[in-house]
């Protein structure tokens, strides 16, 4: 799962790859950027197909409420 894309603080940037392997995975920064480098760092929730679109009806019913 090798995805390289530049992010902008505060905003969204979409990034689309197929995944082959469910679980949480720690995503780093690939490229020295200044001195907070070193803390850089997110995760990626890689989720099956039914467990997906249960979280997006729950959260249907979050927003319908």
């Amino acid at each position: 799962m090798r995805v390289k894309q530049d992010a902008i603080p505060g905003m969204e940037i979409p990034v689309w790859f197929v995944p082959n392997k469910t679980g949480q995975y720690e995503i780093a920064c690939s490229q020295l950027c200044g001195i907070g480098h070193f803390r850089m760092r997110g995760f990626v929730n890689i989720q099956s197909a039914a467990d997906f679109r249960n979280f997006l009806a729950e959260e249907a019913k979050a927003l319908a409420q």
